[in-house]
């Protein structure tokens, strides 16, 4: 059924395109207003978009069905996304779904007959520490119970605007229960672009007889740039993100690149199961993630910076961009900042529901509008990224300690940590744990004192760094967090003793599954592969021939996957076979290898539509 609203689409569309212009680098954020306008991509807007754009029609395909949150089908007036990150699962998402579809008469999946709702499931919204959780038509959910859910119920029956339901439903906390040195005193704005502006020369006027008013300032804006870039060294900055990457390195291969017109981007795309500190730090330290970037483009020489932001936290939108304003408005942004001639600004970029964008040249390309597919790793974004100009790719978390770093100097930062692994890091913990949120440790933390903060002592395991990083038991809470030990991208999910960490591999190897890009055999294969290993042994049909097996396939992925995805989409298997055996042995009911493909079975759907229940419509017959 398509909605009543998409009657003349052209009309209702070239408002959007006028917003955005005719540049086809703004595809995606043109189809995601078009989605949120008219729950679908209505197949004539489509044809519109291809025309206004002067791009293949099957381009603008091809980018409405890479991301999980467009759709060419109509949704629903009202669209419903249960988070279904492991930890939802714990707290019971997976009843409070069936519950609201028994109540709305809706399949799960599907949109009901009547057009007026849909019930779906979706990757981890960063909503971890509040969960179950949800989006209903993009707006999040948060501690779902029982109660909620029969209410939830009524308001979409009721035909209820989303404006008139309770305040309480959608309301989302920061939950920053431990805070050290970075961001226990939050910046004031500008304090640490005046910092780096000033490393340039006290006045600038003290140039001025020996040159040209704009050598003035372009010397003082270099000098600045340059002291600036020392500090970012001596403080030994390395990228929050995972990877661990130097960030002194990365803005000078930038700052030295022939080619102009260079680039910042903020990657606030965290799809990460089990994370939340981006949307965190853009709720309640946006102006020192901005500040970052703005100085990271006084270091680099560019004049643009993009924020690109996950569609989970679109409700942050209007705070966002208050906040871009309102820069602009203290003279923090945009041309001539604090009267020096340094023009910069940021504008923001959304996604669309792909987890594999969080990879920096996945991120760059859907920056582009187009499918975020990574792309080979040379050259690096830092020689040809975004438009194929340098370049640089940092998290929120980076940009927001460059901004404390030139504010209070490297030395100060460097202080805190561990020899490899300056100043502090941003935890999230979530799962069974008595105080879920964020927290903030010195590199070299360990998971016992995590544990011990967050009232989770008594696990019997927990994931530090999300699906893609490393499954721990009792035995290893004494490892340190840090890049010399256990790297992490700062989060820390909580099995207590009464789960069954099966369930968590499950879920982690149908997340790869589900969110490889395709790009690769040994990815996509692969991913399908061990996700039906895991149902394999769910079944009860697995063998220690299949776990044979999987370390074969692992060991394919590891070596030949195009991406990081597929180079560790095995790891929460490989590490639970490891390190906790009983749960795969447990469901070993022979030694001896078992096909899982049921044939006769299969036929079962056959044999009820043309109801064949005589022996004859069994293969097992004919073992006979």
């Amino acid at each position: 059924m398509q909605s009543a609203s998409v009657v003349h689409p052209e009309e209702h569309l070239l408002p959007i395109l006028q917003r955005h212009g005719s540049d086809p680098g703004k595809l995606l954020q043109i189809l995601i207003e078009i989605q949120h306008a008219f729950h679908c991509i209505p197949p004539e807007a489509e044809g519109l978009l291809a025309e206004k754009l002067r791009l293949p029609l099957v381009r603008v395909r091809g980018v409405v069905e890479f991301y999980s949150f467009l759709s060419r089908s109509f949704q629903g007036e009202v669209v419903i996304h249960f988070s279904d990150n492991i930890t939802d699962q714990m707290a019971g998402n997976r009843q409070l779904a069936e519950a609201l579809c028994a109540k709305l008469g809706v399949k799960l999946g599907e949109t009901r007959t009547d057009g007026r709702v849909s019930v779906r499931f979706t990757s981890c919204t960063g909503m971890c520490d509040q969960g179950p959780a949800a989006l209903v038509n993009y707006l999040p959910l948060t501690r779902l119970t029982p109660d909620r859910i029969d209410a939830i119920a009524a308001l979409v029956e009721g035909k209820v605007p989303l404006e008139a339901w309770p305040r309480a439903f959608f309301q989302v906390d920061s939950q920053i229960r431990r805070s050290d040195v970075v961001f226990r005193n939050p910046l004031e704005p500008g304090v640490a672009l005046r910092a780096s502006l000033e490393r340039g020369g006290e006045i600038l006027e003290e140039w001025a007889e020996d040159m040209a008013p704009s050598d003035a300032r372009r010397h003082h804006l270099e000098r600045g740039g340059a002291e600036t870039l020392k500090e970012i060294y001596a403080a030994e900055l390395r990228g929050r993100g995972g990877a661990g990457f130097k960030t002194g390195i990365k803005w000078e291969s930038v700052r030295h690149a022939k080619m102009g017109n260079r680039y910042v981007l903020c990657n606030a795309d965290e799809g990460e199961p089990g994370t939340f500190k981006d949307r965190v730090l853009l709720t309640d330290y946006a102006d020192m993630v901005f500040e970052g970037m703005t100085i990271c483009g006084h270091v680099v020489g560019s004049k643009k910076g993009i924020l690109y932001v996950r569609q989970e936290y679109w409700y942050l939108r209007d705070h966002l961009e208050g906040v871009l304003r309102w820069r602009r408005e203290a003279g923090l942004l945009g041309e001539g900042i604090l009267k020096t001639g340094l023009d910069f600004d940021i504008e923001i970029h959304w996604g669309a529901g792909a987890y594999i964008c969080g990879m920096e040249s996945a991120m760059i390309k859907s920056i582009e509008g187009r499918r975020g597919i990574p792309r080979r790793r040379w050259p690096l974004p830092v020689h040809q990224g975004y438009l194929k100009r340098p370049t640089v790719v940092n998290n929120v978390e980076t940009f927001a300690a460059a901004a404390v770093i030139s504010a209070r100097g490297g030395a100060w930062f460097a202080f805190n940590g561990t020899q490899q692994s300056s100043g502090t890091k941003l935890f999230c913990v979530s799962g069974d744990c008595e105080r879920p949120g964020l927290y903030e440790y010195p590199w070299g933390v360990t998971i016992r004192e995590m544990l011990r903060d967050a009232g989770g002592l008594d696990a019997k395991g927990a994931q530090v760094g999300g699906p893609s990083g490393t499954l721990v038991g009792p035995e290893e809470f004494d490892r340190r967090v840090c890049f010399e030990e256990l790297s992490s991208t700062g989060t820390l999910m909580v099995f207590g003793p009464h789960q069954d960490i099966f369930e968590a591999v499950k879920n982690f190897s149908a997340f790869f599954q589900h969110e490889s890009c395709g790009l690769c055999t040994p990815c996509r294969v692969g991913t399908t592969l061990l996700a039906n290993y895991v149902k394999k042994f769910e079944k009860g049909y697995g063998s220690p021939v299949d776990l044979e097996e999987v370390q074969l396939v692992a060991k394919v992925m590891k070596t030949m996957s195009h991406c990081g995805l597929g180079q560790t989409a095995s790891l929460p298997i490989t590490d639970s076979v490891r390190k906790f055996p009983d749960i795969w042995t447990e469901r070993m009911q022979t030694m001896e290898f078992v096909p899982a493909f049921d044939l006769d079975g299969a036929l079962e759907e056959a044999r009820s539509l043309t109801g064949r229940t005589d022996a004859a419509a069994h293969l097992t017959h004919l073992e006979a």
